[in-house]
């Protein structure tokens, strides 16, 4: 299903990006699918498939799907906000803002700034460490005691934990739950009717959430549960992806009346020093990321998931033009990869995470030799990884309750994950071949993918979250 038709010369066809997206759809299972495009002022909209696998009802253009940590592209927006009517300043300590905090001065969550929270910049681990479901206000105190991962303004680590603090600046500031922050100062301003997951939508279409298992060919339906209180800022957003377009429209288009000043939304789209994402992102700002297409040109977005959903959105400020994929599936982020590479070859090259050439994979004697450097035991929060060599293995990597599994690594450090089990040593996961990597300390403070002249100090696993090995303190 395809409304509006009115594209630019530079675009594909509309027949072609709706028969793209039905090929894809169902090469990964996906039982539903929304995808909406802003050109100047006009917004075309895509759908594909059932809500509910098997349900019979189709999606529609207002069918609302998670967001996950596209989120945190409003948390952003509301705290710019702030900062613009000068009730927050970008580089001061956040700490004075909260009285949970009063005495603990010496604490990461006090020191960090809201340029250093919005651009996972602020060195904190990625989850708070606390049990049960907290409020804002409990979380943020039960962290204080966060032990940093690196120098504040250095080096880039995804953090939740960096937006649960930000949530709750808001609230203390504004004196509203995020939630109605976020729905009185730019959804609703902006004609987007949200909702909110893990609660009940009456009258709105809302899209189930999927996990799929390719290599069985298998769909089941995820009951996925609302967030913890503390993550709703980070994750708690459900919109329609032509909805989600209009929060774009703040840095392509014409923008909403009021919601933020031309000053703050350059601000956001500007990547702070020290950002580069491996295997995320060129660059990241506060809160948008920064992708580099094939000519070199950068557009800026945010990607989500859930347990069973995925979000993607991408835009071009120069050009005023935006996208939003959304899918109710797991097997939604390989879709979207495959998605990007099959625009470019429809004429429209869209930025994205652009994997480096990694040549092959280590062996032999060149491979014993990276295990020296790389084996060791690796912490964020209270995770911790063990990176150890088995002769008749090579070099693994064990974490509390997963099994273990192989390191295929590569000249520069970076690896992927490869299973002990399956057959040919397949992947870990089939819904992606997510590629990690070691990070050395140097002269230049901090490289990733082996570049630096000091040890191996950490690496970076899972989107972006940063692993310290011991014995290193802080990196950066």
């Amino acid at each position: 299903m395809t409304e509006s038709v009115s594209f630019h010369g530079e675009l594909p066809a509309p027949g072609d990006v709706a028969g793209l997206l039905q090929k894809l759809a169902r090469e990964y299972l996906i039982p539903g699918v929304q995808f909406a495009v802003y050109d100047r002022g006009e917004v075309t909209s895509y759908t594909h498939g059932e809500e509910v696998h098997g349900s019979g009802t189709r999606v529609g253009p207002s069918t609302l799907f998670p967001l996950g940590s596209v989120t945190k592209f409003v948390t952003a927006t509301l705290l710019m906000q702030l900062v613009s009517d000068g009730d927050v300043e970008l580089d001061a300590p956040v700490g004075p803002l909260l009285p949970e905090l009063a005495g603990t001065p010496s604490s990461p969550l006090y020191t960090a700034s809201v340029r250093g929270l919005l651009s996972h910049t602020a060195g904190l681990p990625d989850m708070p460490d606390v049990e049960g479901d907290l409020p804002l206000r409990e979380c943020v105190a039960a962290s204080a005691g966060a032990r940093p991962l690196c120098e504040p303004g250095k080096v880039f680590s995804y953090s939740n934990l960096g937006y649960v603090l930000a949530g709750r600046v808001l609230e203390a500031v504004t004196g509203m739950t995020w939630w109605e922050a976020a729905r009185s100062f730019v959804l609703n301003p902006l004609g987007v009717e949200p909702g909110f997951l893990g609660s009940a939508a009456p009258g709105l279409a809302v899209a189930g959430q999927h996990a799929v298992h390719l290599p069985t060919a298998t769909v089941h339906v995820v009951e996925e549960p609302g967030l913890p209180r503390a993550l709703v800022p980070a994750g708690a957003l459900m919109a329609s992806a032509s909805d989600l377009l209009r929060v774009a429209a703040l840095h392509v288009g014409t923008g909403g009346p009021g919601v933020l000043e031309r000053e703050q939304l350059e601000e956001m789209r500007r990547p702070v020093k020290g950002s580069h994402a491996f295997g995320l992102a060129d660059g990241w700002g506060l809160g948008l990321a920064a992708y580099a297409d094939s000519a070199g040109r950068m557009w800026l977005g945010h990607e989500g998931n859930t347990g069973g959903a995925t979000c993607a959105m991408r835009m071009d400020p120069e050009r005023g033009i935006a996208m939003v994929l959304m899918t109710n599936a797991t097997s939604g982020r390989q879709m979207g990869n495959q998605f990007f590479e099959e625009l470019s070859s429809l004429g429209w090259d869209v930025g994205r995470n652009q994997e480096p050439d990694l040549g092959k994979p280590l062996s032999g004697e060149e491979l014993r030799i990276a295990a020296d450097e790389v084996c060791g035991v690796y912490r964020a929060g209270p995770d911790t990884v063990t990176v150890r060599w088995a002769a008749d293995e090579g070099v693994l990597m064990e974490r509390a309750q997963l099994v273990p599994v192989r390191l295929e690594l590569y000249s520069d450090l970076a690896f992927r994950l490869k299973s002990l089990s399956a057959p040919e040593g397949g992947y870990v996961s089939d819904e992606s071949k997510d590629l990690y990597c070691f990070v050395r300390t140097g002269a230049g403070g901090f490289a990733g993918g082996g570049a630096g002249s000091g040890r191996v100090g950490g690496m970076y696993l899972s989107g972006g979250r940063l692993q310290v090995r011991e014995g290193i303190g802080l990196l950066g």
